[in-house]
């Protein structure tokens, strides 16, 4: 049971922190045992932290349900991000299990955060283009892979495309919530339908949604005050231990 609480804890502080939830969820994986498939264990937990984004933008939502101009380009970057997850996912279960992939991972991961620079930053909602939505589709599709935040690459990439640090932290997660569903969808008839959810499952989700609520106010102020390279280092210190700590 503890072990499910951990992981829970693990997934909805890091699936919002810019360090990667995969990553650390697979990182884990390697030092305690988890019964059930994991990747459809994690795809469980990612529905508790789409939850945690829905009652934190719930406003938010609401107002781009009018949009019809943000809808058509939510559209156009998820269709970007499914095609490339679905090429990328053969690979990801493989590849996971080798720790020197999930530190190379970590360690790119690092250096997009420590990129971050300070500048005066002036693009606002209405300023969105295709252009934007055809690097959110492709940055968000690489996220798949451990290792990469895909908060973190995503916001990074809003800033350097000079969007005001609040839009570049609204559109990040309001542009998530389909991708999100799509993955849950795919791979729910492995969790839903072929075995009962377990009572370890549903410990771990309600906390990764409570985890996720903190972890999206933590987010905001980080984004706010640019404060990327601590978690920069982090990723770049947990790349090292990947490597050097054996499970």
């Amino acid at each position: 049971m503890l072990n499910y609480i951990i992981l829970g804890i693990i997934q909805g502080l890091t699936e919002f922190l810019p360090i990667s939830s995969s990553g650390h969820l697979y990182l884990f994986k390697n030092f305690w045992g988890v019964s059930e498939d994991f990747l459809s264990f994690v795809v469980f937990l990612h529905l508790a932290t789409l939850l945690a984004i829905v009652v934190y933008f719930f406003k938010k939502l609401k107002e781009g349900l009018f949009n019809f101009r943000l809808l058509s380009y939510i559209s156009i970057t998820t269709i970007i991000s499914g095609i490339i997850a679905i090429f990328l996912k053969k690979y990801i279960e493989i590849l996971s299990n080798y720790r020197y992939f999930i530190a190379l991972c970590f360690f790119i991961n690092s250096l997009v955060l420590l990129s971050v620079k300070s500048k005066s930053n002036n693009k606002e909602l209405k300023y969105f283009g295709l252009k934007d939505t055809l690097m959110l589709g492709l940055l968000q599709g690489l996220a798949v892979l451990p290792g990469i935040s895909r908060a973190g690459i995503t916001i990074v990439g809003l800033l350097k495309r000079g969007f005001v640090e609040r839009e570049a932290f609204n559109l990040s997660f309001i542009m998530a919530i389909p991708i999100i569903i799509g993955a849950f969808i795919g791979e729910s008839k492995y969790i839903l339908f072929d075995k009962t959810i377990s009572v370890n499952m549903l410990v771990s989700f309600i906390v990764a949604f409570f985890s996720g609520i903190l972890a999206l106010m933590l987010l905001k102020r980080t984004v706010i005050k640019l404060k990327f390279k601590l978690f920069g280092y982090y990723c770049l210190i947990l790349s090292i231990l990947s490597i050097l700590v054996r499970g």
